[in-house]
């Protein structure tokens, strides 16, 4: 059951009363109250039930309120019913009266599953249609208010112990060469501290916070709605990704903003001259042998590479990678001491040859082939292999 329209404890009131009046005994009552009709995958007490039911729970009907407490997608709610009846559990929805065990019920139900489905769609473009038009009009869509800013009757209010570091942070890139990282660094270096609030409770800064802020038009008194968009992946039935949106709403706000309008677009202008996102370099010629799978003696993260490149007074370009712990450098969460440097050139080679000397051990070959019949744990991996080798 979910709450949609009709209160969830009058839902139940109802459901309560049909069964009494029927003489049927409630087994049990699952509840997701407040997850979307959307999916099954969202709803853990509506799994829960089919994983009962598959276990043997011994009832004879579902009971919900209306076909949309069961489903509002078409396809979840044939598959889950064909599940459910495949065990003799049917259907009964009190409000349209429908009963699955009924001739006419599964028809019923085929029909007005689409018709919620329907629905469900138009409720939601008309959501996002309102979204958009209070865009248009320069308010606030809701969530938390950005860093800098507070929300009284939902509009946005300057929060001037907050803007007073946004203010720092335009300063400092836009007079001077100073990177994202390095004005985080500087911040927190100052006492500067980043006030912890709910939607982020960390007192450092960040290079990566630093660039929304200095992204986000809200800071000079605008509204930006829908730079990023839900995109469905293709092939897949519920699965969806977030994707930039180069065409989206930008409109003066019913704010202040906290640095001028000339300001930002100086930052802005220098984020698009320095800011660009490289190419992705999957499938090039360049591959670090061992990223993400060495890993550090001391916390046990995975180590990734470092670039060291300099040019030479003939004009020669030299480039060294080095190993080195993901967390050793990090600002945010666990930081990690380990500060050696494996050079690439000499770490990879002595891996490869490893090994070759492993795979050349029968032993251990057919210790692979038995281990394929059932998963080891890497601990027990490395059990064996040391006791292969001491052999």
């Amino acid at each position: 059951m979910q709450v949609d329209g009709y209160s969830l404890e009058g839902q139940k009131n109802m459901l309560t009363r049909f069964a009494d009046r029927e003489e049927m005994i409630i087994v049990d009552t699952y509840e997701d109250a407040g997850k979307s009709g959307k999916s099954i995958e969202g709803r853990p007490a509506f799994q829960k039930m089919l994983r009962d039911i598959e276990d043997g729970l011994d009832i004879d009907y579902i009971l919900v309120y209306k076909l949309s407490r069961f489903g509002r997608n078409a396809a979840d709610i044939l598959n889950s019913l064909e599940l459910v009846q495949s065990y003799g559990v049917n259907l009964i929805c009190i409000e349209e009266g429908i009963d699955s065990s009924q001739t006419s019920g599964k028809l019923l139900i085929s029909v007005l599953s689409a018709v919620a489905e329907i629905e469900r769609e138009n409720i939601i473009e008309q959501t996002m249609n309102g979204r958009r038009e209070k865009a248009r009009q320069g308010g606030w869509n809701g969530g938390f208010a950005p860093y800098g800013y507070t929300l009284e009757d939902n509009k946005l209010m300057i929060e001037e112990t907050e803007a007073v570091a946004i203010r720092k942070i335009f300063e400092l890139y836009t007079s001077s060469e100073i990177g994202l990282g390095g004005i985080a660094n500087q911040l927190n270096l100052q006492g500067i501290r980043k006030i912890p609030r709910q939607n982020g409770t960390l007192e450092d800064w960040t290079g990566h916070f630093i660039k929304l802020i200095l992204d986000n038009p809200v800071y000079c008194g605008k509204i930006a709605y829908g730079r990023r968009t839900k995109e469905k992946v293709k092939g897949t039935k519920n699965d969806y990704q977030m994707k930039r949106n180069d065409d989206y709403i930008l409109t003066e706000g019913q704010h202040k903003g906290i640095v001028s309008e000339e300001v930002w677009e100086k930052a802005h202008a220098k984020r698009l001259r320095t800011g660009v996102k490289q190419p992705s370099k999957i499938g090039r010629d360049r591959v670090h042998l061992l990223s993400g799978l060495l890993k550090c003696p001391v916390c046990g993260s995975p180590m990734y590479t470092n670039k060291h490149a300099w040019t030479n007074k003939d004009g020669t370009y030299k480039e060294i990678y080095y190993y080195v712990c993901s967390r050793n450098r990090m600002v945010r969460g666990k930081h990690c001491e380990y500060k050696a440097m494996l050079k690439k050139t000499d770490i990879e080679p002595m891996v490869i040859e490893a090994i070759r000397e492993i795979v050349r051990n029968e032993e251990y070959a057919q210790a692979i082939k038995n281990g394929l019949a059932f998963r080891l744990t890497r601990k027990q991996w490395i059990k064996n292999w040391r006791a292969i080798r001491q052999s």
